[in-house]
């Protein structure tokens, strides 16, 4: 697995020593940060340009910061907005003055509104998974029908990204605690992720299964040669499901698509405690960590809306208490 390497900071402006200490706070609890600290050496760099001596976050500053370059891309200019948007939070929870409210830019690449599946639709997508890895011929992948199985029952019972589930590791599964170590993670940040009983008892089975044993792979979910899947193949796999499950598909790129998965995960646990009549603001921070948003609650929150979308009955209860928050379309950045 490829190692990335921390970005330096480059700070010499009056901001300096609140970007450093922003930076190692994040560090400090397993973060990279390193799109953070190129953008925030850029305005580092434009504060130096632009002669700012007083650390205020003014409503000059900003705007002028903000402004979007001649060549800038869309998604650059989002992510630096989201980037900065960080950082004045920051600012302003350190007691510094800040006097601009910076509202959030709408993604430019949301362009797709993922695919929620039903209760009984995962119940049928799993079943498929046990009928389709039977059909798989063994000679190319010995183990292929113990794999597909448990790696999709672990995509929904974990909300993990697929590619987070292929990489992992026999030493990342703690059977003992019943624990996920997830390391060099999107944003490379790492987390432990708990899993279920049921979950648990199925790892230990496949864990201890001779064929898998005499195996021979690190990785949790070996491919033929030993190494890790492609997530193209799991992909391809996850088509022939879809269709052994009656469930239909608009072709590449139109869904249900694997990540969907990981969403259905997330409007599920949503669903359920609305259900139980939990407070969602108090939940919502649980659910950010366990997923691994590394952008805090923005990315999380989006779930919000999609949970009167798929469950119909939920609508004015749940509008009434949380048709403020903004909409926005999910898609893999989460």
């Amino acid at each position: 697995m490829k190692i990335i390497k921390p970005l330096q900071l480059k700070c010499s402006s009056v901001f300096a020593p609140y970007i450093n200490e922003y930076i190692e706070q994040r560090r400090a609890i397993g973060f990279k940060y390193n799109t953070d600290v190129q953008y925030l050496n850029q305005f580092d760099r434009f504060c130096v340009e632009h002669n700012v001596t007083v650390p205020i976050v003014s409503n000059e500053l900003l705007t002028a910061w903000l402004e979007k370059y001649p060549n800038e891309k869309p998604t650059s200019h989002y992510v630096r907005s989201q980037r900065t948007r960080a950082f004045v939070d920051y600012c302003r929870n350190s007691d510094i003055e800040v006097t601009h409210t910076l509202h959030p830019l709408r993604n430019p690449t949301s362009t797709f509104t993922p695919y929620i599946f039903t209760h009984d639709e995962i119940r049928r997508l799993l079943i498929a998974t046990d009928v389709v890895s039977q059909k798989k011929s063994k000679s190319s992948s010995p183990i292929i029908h113990l794999v597909l199985p448990l790696l999709f029952r672990m995509l929904y019972a974990c909300g993990l990204r697929i590619t987070e589930t292929l990489l992992l590791k026999n030493t990342d599964v703690d059977l003992e605690e019943g624990v996920l170590r997830l390391l060099g993670t999107k944003g490379e940040q790492a987390r432990l992720v708990p899993m279920s009983e049921s979950l648990i008892s199925l790892c230990r089975s496949y864990r201890t299964n001779p064929l898998v044993l005499n195996f021979g792979s690190e990785y949790f979910f070996p491919a033929p040669d030993r190494g890790f899947y492609d997530s193209s193949t799991i992909y391809a796999r996850f088509r022939e499901c879809l269709f052994e499950a009656d469930i239909s598909h608009g072709g590449r790129g139109k869904g249900p698509r694997l990540h969907d998965i990981r969403h259905t995960f997330a409007v599920h646990t949503l669903d359920n405690w609305v259900k139980q009549g939990k407070d969602l603001y108090v939940c919502l921070p649980i659910l950010s960590v366990y997923l691994g948003h590394t952008n805090g609650l923005s990315s999380t929150q989006q779930y919000l809306r999609l949970v009167p979308e798929a469950y119909s009955s939920l609508t004015n209860s749940f509008e009434a208490q949380f048709s403020n928050v903004f909409p926005e379309v999910l898609d893999e950045t989460i």
